[in-house]
């Protein structure tokens, strides 16, 4: 048994390095305490995604700001933004978004997202578990009796068969962590965390880093005694550590695998391909999951954090922020990967999501911001079976409901496992043994591409 000074982080700064990916999302452990998986547990449809990159926009971007201008509302709820034309004949985007705009025949936004919750720690919840929160529009924390992750049930009821981790989160965790472990699942499906920033001159993964002192041959003389002991022990069926040379040889694999260590290496990507993600923590990580997918990694999530700029969660200043910072930010990573994903021929096989967990209020505070507001917000969706050049649902005229198409953060997830090709109707059993349906949503069907 092992034992994290951070029980949600994934990994503890004093664990080995065999046991940090025996519990980051490789779920080498498997999932002691819980059922697994019911048979049939996929779909017959022919899925189109493969991975899945997700950009937690948490704070909260403004929808009203970035994908759902009002320029006919008063000024008080239109702000000081104007629209611009897109890719798209009639739709419009916010203008410090350019390069998006020029993309807009390559991604669907839904612009009637919708739930009841405006705390974010409760909201976020809903946006990365599919379930609202028992205590909504509260700061609420982690739990163990809380419902995993998308990433972590995905992962649990998919994992992959390569020596690579199931569920990669980068940038690190956010807020009270919620939302972002493997719930009742428990820790060994929570994500393989990266807490550095992969801008950082310094950056590297030392988990999937052989020391000097430990060459291959070495580290493979190990794995043969750890064999050795192991099969002195594995001479019941009912034994705990019987099960556990599969998931250790896999361990061994990840540590000296050539493509986990190619991904980590972003300084083999050109001046000009960093250049276009942008030099910031957000945009660097970003870049960082594509390299992940390239190298197998099923699924991988980027958050936005409030690195001192105040985030994306604008009481105050909205304009200003956004203009300067977060919307050219946002547009030139977001833009950069979807052209890189393209260009590379891997759009059409991996889901990208960018999405917070609400959107704003509909009328500009005192302070010239506004505030959070779950009743309406945008999402963009791309790739992996999603429609090109399409915009779903609309708001009404203050953007403060959906006027058409309402759907919420459980309508989502449901459109990500169609296009996983995984049954959302699988039930999974939390340590008590209690059934739980993956995902109560339904699918958004008119934003698959049936192509």
């Amino acid at each position: 048994m092992f034992s994290f000074a951070d029980r949600w982080a994934g990994i503890s700064d004093g664990v080995s390095r065999r046991e940090a990916l025996a519990v980051g999302g490789m779920s080498l452990l498997g999932g002691v305490g819980t059922a697994k998986p019911a048979a049939g547990a996929e779909t017959a449809a022919r899925p189109r995604a493969k991975s899945l990159i997700f950009l937690a926009l948490f704070g909260g971007p403004p929808h009203q700001d970035t994908y759902d201008l009002k320029p006919e509302a008063p000024a008080e709820i239109r702000g000081e933004f104007e629209p611009i034309e897109t890719s798209l004949p009639g739709f419009w985007i916010c203008e410090y978004m350019p390069k998006l705009a020029r993309l807009a025949h390559k991604y669907t936004v839904i612009r009637s997202m919708t739930h009841k919750d405006n705390g974010h720690e409760s909201a976020f919840y809903a946006l990365m578990t599919g379930r609202a929160h028992p205590q909504p529009n509260t700061i609420a924390k982690a739990a163990a009796t809380d419902f995993p992750s998308y990433g972590s049930a995905m992962n649990f009821v998919r994992p992959p068969t390569e020596p690579v981790p199931g569920f990669v989160l980068t940038g690190g965790l956010i807020s009270t962590r919620i939302g972002q472990n493997g719930g009742f699942l428990g820790p060994s499906w929570s994500p393989y965390v990266i807490k550095g920033d992969a801008n950082e001159p310094s950056f590297r993964v030392p988990e999937f880093t052989l020391p000097a002192e430990v060459p291959v041959p070495r580290l493979h003389r190990r794995q043969d005694l750890l064999g050795a002991l192991d099969a002195t022990v594995a001479t019941s069926d009912h034994s705990a550590a019987a099960g556990f040379p599969k998931y250790q040889q896999r361990a061994f694999d990840m540590l000296t695998s050539p493509q986990m260590q190619r991904a980590f290496d972003l300084a083999a990507e050109s001046p000009t391909t960093r250049a276009a993600y942008g030099d910031h923590p957000f945009g660097q990580n970003l870049l960082l999951c594509r390299r992940l997918v390239e190298a197998g990694v099923p699924i991988v999530q980027v958050n936005w954090r409030n690195r001192g700029d105040g985030g994306l969660d604008t009481h105050s200043n909205n304009f200003n922020m956004y203009k300067g910072l977060l919307a050219p930010k946002l547009d030139g990573c977001l833009s950069a990967l979807l052209t890189d994903l393209d260009e590379r021929g891997l759009l059409d096989e991996t889901l990208v999501v960018a999405a917070g967990e609400f959107g704003r209020t509909p009328r500009i505070n005192k302070d010239a911001g506004r505030d959070h507001w779950g009743g309406c917000n945008s999402i963009l969706l791309a790739g992996g079976g999603i429609k090109q050049g399409f915009v779903y649902g609309s708001s009404n005229k203050t953007a403060a409901y959906p006027a058409t198409n309402p759907v919420g953060p459980w309508d989502l997830y449901a459109t990500i496992l169609h296009c996983f090709g995984i049954d959302q109707e699988t039930t999974l059993h939390d340590t008590e043994g209690r059934p739980h349906r993956l995902c109560e949503g339904t699918v958004i069907a008119d934003v698959l591409d049936r192509a």
